[in-house]
């Protein structure tokens, strides 16, 4: 398990590590679904239950990802990988930019949600 591709600060435990891990890899390799599979291997296969949702998008350190997974993450998240002009492919950096802006838009849409919900039921 490659501990370098996430932040130095992280709050995932050593199994949501592997987790998460698992799904770069699962992503990059196949077409079928890496939620199904990676919760299999880590957590059934030793007796466990996933009973919350690991969020490993915002763990990720992802200049140490590499560009095949990063390439996959990014067609899940329905992110463009092409360039401008659609004729080759994006830069790391540039990838990297548009799953991170990506993320952030994502959550900060479900956080208003949440708060207009609040909201709603006083």
């Amino acid at each position: 398990m490659p501990s370098d591709i996430f932040k130095k600060r992280t709050n995932l435990s050593r199994r949501e590590r592997k987790y998460c891990s698992c799904l770069l890899k699962v992503r990059a390799k196949s077409k079928i679904n890496p939620y199904g599979v990676c919760t299999n291997a880590i957590y059934s296969s030793q007796g466990k239950n996933r009973n919350k949702v690991v969020n490993c998008d915002i763990n990720y350190e992802y200049e140490k990802i590499p560009m095949n997974q990063l390439r996959s993450l990014a067609k899940e998240r329905k992110v463009s990988i092409y360039n401008k002009n659609k004729k080759g492919m994006t830069q790391k950096k540039t990838l990297i930019n548009r799953i991170h802006k990506d993320i952030t838009t994502k959550r900060s849409k479900y956080y208003k949600s949440l708060k207009a919900r609040a909201r709603g039921s006083k």
